[in-house]
């Protein structure tokens, strides 16, 4: 579907602040508040290794930007990483032709499996269905205060580079996290904002991991946590409330039924948003190019 007069065009055509005040728009009103001034929205185009060439932006036949689509890929999977359409625009069937430019877009760059999280209430949804995608499965934010239990509380362990990328492959394989656990997502924010990963061992074996953010950060967001078990999952969690004593601790994209998802929610954490993520299998265009542009 093309709306007269319309057109979606690189996301790269446009300046950041540009971009960032479209994100805005986009996101006014939203279920949950994510509105960006420039230094969090590069952040967020960072972490989410945002290709603006495979991004969209829509712009309204009067020359205005009025919807955005930020696009990421990693090997042959690509992501949305927000996807929102200005509330003057909205109801006018620009949402379709958004998400149609994506996913051509996809196709150009022969991405064969593109992915998405959406809140499960949001009528966007339906959207997302009429242009192929399809539930995967549940995902949930969960915030939580933990005591350790007793007797013997586990001990924190500095991992580096290569054992954290070891643990974080091996509970990958039980429970593939979203693009925003991922790994280079998490070496990112290590490398760059100053987190810590720290583990639970069992002997010589790294059984869990939690990517924390620096200790002057007071809202206790982790970039990570994960485990190979349950029962390593609640090492992590007694790991967790002596680090930070009295930290309420929140986890985005937790799959349900993961191991992490069982320890937690059995010592209390309780669920503040539901998402669903969704996918969508793809072919390459025809006339696809063999290598397709990265850089922003």
């Amino acid at each position: 579907m093309t709306v007269a007069g319309t057109a979606a065009v690189p996301a790269s055509d446009f300046g950041r602040d540009e971009l960032t005040e479209l994100w805005n728009r986009a996101y006014e009103g939203y279920f949950v508040p994510i509105a960006f001034d420039a230094q969090r929205f590069e952040r967020h185009l960072r972490r989410a290794g945002v290709a603006l060439a495979l991004s969209r932006v829509l712009v309204a036949a009067d020359g205005q930007a009025c919807g955005i689509s930020l696009a990421g890929r990693r090997g042959e999977r690509g992501y949305l990483a927000g996807f929102g359409i200005a509330g003057s625009h909205r109801r006018q069937g620009l949402g379709q032709q958004l998400i149609g430019a994506q996913v051509a877009a996809f196709s150009q760059a022969r991405i064969r499996q593109a992915l998405l999280e959406v809140i499960e209430q949001n009528p966007a949804r339906a959207l997302y269905r009429q242009a192929g995608f399809e539930a995967l499965r549940t995902l949930e934010v969960l915030e939580w205060t933990a005591e350790p239990r007793a007797p013997a509380p586990a001990t924190a362990h500095a991992l580096d580079a290569a054992t954290l990328a070891a643990v974080h492959h091996a509970c990958s394989a039980l429970c593939r996290p979203t693009w925003r656990r991922e790994l280079p997502t998490v070496q990112d924010a290590i490398a760059r904002e100053g987190a810590l990963a720290l583990g639970v061992r069992q002997g010589a074996a790294t059984l869990a991991y939690a990517v924390l953010p620096r200790p002057e950060d007071p809202q206790g967001v982790l970039l990570d946590a994960a485990a190979v078990g349950e029962d390593a999952a609640h090492r992590l969690l007694d790991m967790l409330a002596l680090a930070r004593p009295g930290v309420r601790w929140r986890l985005v994209d937790e799959p349900c039924g993961s191991p992490f998802f069982r320890a937690v929610t059995a010592r209390g954490a309780a669920p503040v948003v539901r998402q669903v993520e969704m996918a969508l299998t793809l072919q390459a265009a025809p006339d696809a190019p063999t290598v397709f542009p990265l850089s922003p």
